[in-house]
């Protein structure tokens, strides 16, 4: 009759549970960030248009608003071992010109973001779609927005959708801030103008109260709110 060592099975058994809940795209904080950017200058305006969808602009913001916030897969929290404020890291679960095989893709709006945050919308999924058919390259656009167009249609509830919403686009809004509908943004702003202005260029000396927390908009976008709102707030 054989003896079964229970030291021996509980380790067997530990082993089992652990490669069971490993997550098949793993980031790791400390790992090595390389540095694969491609600097364009697509045209933008008239009908010279550039069709190329800018990582820096139009992607990192949605997966850091989104995704990346702090207690998610920003790089303090990592949930589940993953980060996604940044390209390399992003990358883990992107395939390039395959969209429908790319985990950070075909999960979201699967139970991520969590359903009862807020939910990118079908214009960003587009947005991310075509930023992968296009080669999921990591563009840093220079030129990315014209600044004579300042309308809340035209392009203010499109920047505080990418940048923002992914903390302030449900009601009440992280800190009580709600981005989410035109009345609601120019309220809030009219009432705290200044702290806005400086939260958004990030001027301000506490740190958690510039935004995006993920990093400084692009000047072009700044430069379109601070348009909008100096011009009465033009729907």
């Amino acid at each position: 009759m054989k003896i079964i060592n229970p030291p021996l099975v509980l380790t067997l058994a530990f082993i089992l549970v652990f490669l069971s809940c490993k997550h098949d795209i793993i980031n790791y904080p400390n790992e090595k960030i390389v540095d694969t950017t491609k600097v364009v200058s697509p045209k933008i305006g008239g009908t010279s248009s550039s069709d190329t969808v800018c990582f820096n602009t139009e992607i990192l913001p949605l997966f850091s608003s989104y995704c990346g916030s702090s207690g998610c897969h920003d790089l303090n929290s990592h949930a589940s071992g993953v980060i996604l404020t940044d390209y390399t890291r992003i990358m883990r679960g992107i395939r390039e010109k395959l969209p429908n095989s790319s985990k950070y893709y075909t999960i979201i709006g699967q139970g991520m973001p969590p359903r009862n945050s807020p939910q990118m919308t079908v214009a960003n999924l587009a947005t991310i779609k075509k930023w992968i058919e296009q080669g999921a390259l990591n563009t840093q656009c220079t030129n990315v927005c014209d600044t004579t167009i300042f309308t809340y249609a035209g392009s203010i509830k499109t920047i505080f959708e990418s940048n923002c919403n992914g903390c302030h686009g449900n009601k009440p809004g992280t800190a009580n801030i709600y981005l989410g509908d035109y009345a609601s943004t120019k309220s809030y702003i009219t009432a705290n103008k200044t702290l806005f202005l400086n939260s958004i260029n990030h001027r301000s000396s506490i740190l958690s109260k510039n935004m995006p927390q993920s990093g400084k908009m692009v000047q072009c976008k700044i430069t379109q709110i601070e348009k909008w709102i100096n011009n009465g707030y033009p729907q």
